[in-house]
């Protein structure tokens, strides 16, 4: 949910960018339109009952077994990029179900380059050979959702004739190189490094190096740590800390090694999360669509489908022995599906 109002509070931008929007689910078709209808979202949902279109795309998330209904059908979540003749470009998928990439994200990449904004949060510092440092909160219009795949953008902007350097680099030389050091809850991938130049470095032999403007991105996620779908108690606000260390030379003269902490002041915001009979999840801001209603048709829907109905009845029972026992407990931790 959370990903497809955010993708709606987008689409301007990927307009000025020529991108259309479609979204397909394996949820009821009548509950794409009442969700549609309640968060005023203008581009097509689609609707994949029986996960026909999932499963030629090989993304059905197989983790989840026939019996867990209704979750059965979903797919691992992920977005593919096509040109204007139905090739795909490019595509975006993470490792858990729980994370989606963000608009800018998707832009950036159909795009191929970043595009910051003026409402990513950023901040910016100069060293003492001039060059300028900077880090950027990029994606979602600068707020913290769990989830939600964001972007540190970290741009080093080199006076010419500097230049910093890749791995590998030999004994006593400094490699640029990025440590994530807070908060507790924020995650990241490896970091994704634009191409370097060669540089021979006499004596020693060729090395790779940046120069001019460099971008560096490392994706980013907040846990439920920060961002929590069940607790009440997530922070209005975090602060980034980023370790940069790096060594610049030019062609002569290689200045000593440097370390800078890069600190950003994030807000965080909640989940789009369901509203349920007996109250929603307490981190989550529900939404105004009944969700209990097209729960139930998919619970209907799935134990049609289910070559095991027995099965399937006894995974809901202990699903729901979960759901009353609380989220929190060690008996909801283990009635919640694998997916």
């Amino acid at each position: 949910m959370t990903q497809l109002v955010e993708l709606q509070a987008a689409l301007p931008k990927f307009a000025e960018a020529g991108i259309k929007i479609y979204a397909i689910s394996y949820d009821e078709l009548g509950a794409l339109e009442d969700f549609a209808e309640h968060h005023d979202i203008t581009y097509p949902l689609l609707a994949d009952q029986g996960s026909q279109v999932i499963r030629e795309f090989g993304i059905l998330n197989h983790h989840v077994t026939e019996e867990q209904v209704p979750y059965h059908g979903i797919p691992f979540p992920g977005t593919y990029l096509v040109d204007e003749d139905g090739v795909v470009t490019a595509k975006a998928f993470h490792r858990s179900v729980a994370q989606r990439e963000s608009a800018e994200g998707l832009i950036d990449a159909a795009l191929g380059e970043i595009l910051l904004r003026s409402e990513d949060p950023a901040t910016t510092m100069s060293d003492q050979s001039g060059i300028e440092l900077s880090m950027t909160y990029h994606g979602g219009g600068g707020v913290i959702r769990g989830g939600t795949m964001r972007r540190l953008v970290v741009r080093f902007d080199l006076p010419e004739g500097l230049h910093v350097y890749d791995e590998p680099v030999p004994t006593g030389m400094v490699a640029t190189s990025f440590t994530l050091v807070g908060p507790d809850g924020l995650r990241s991938l490896p970091v994704e490094k634009p191409p370097t130049q060669p540089f021979e470095l006499p004596g020693v032999g060729q090395l790779q190096v940046w120069s001019g403007r460099v971008d560096f991105e490392i994706p980013v996620w907040a846990t439920d740590e920060i961002a929590s779908l069940v607790r009440s108690d997530s922070p209005d606000r975090v602060t980034i800390e980023l370790d940069v260390a790096y060594q610049a030379c030019d062609d002569e003269v290689c200045r000593l090694p440097r370390t800078e902490r890069l600190e950003l002041d994030v807000p965080v915001d909640s989940y789009v999360g369901p509203a349920l009979r007996g109250g929603g999840m307490a981190g989550a801001t529900a939404t105004s669509m009944d969700t209990s209603k097209w729960l139930g048709e998919m619970v209907t829907r799935g134990l049609d489908a289910a070559p095991d109905r027995d099965a399937a009845l006894d995974y809901l029972a202990r699903a729901a022995e979960g759901v009353a026992a609380g989220p929190l407990s060690d008996e909801g931790d283990q009635a919640t599906p694998t997916a």
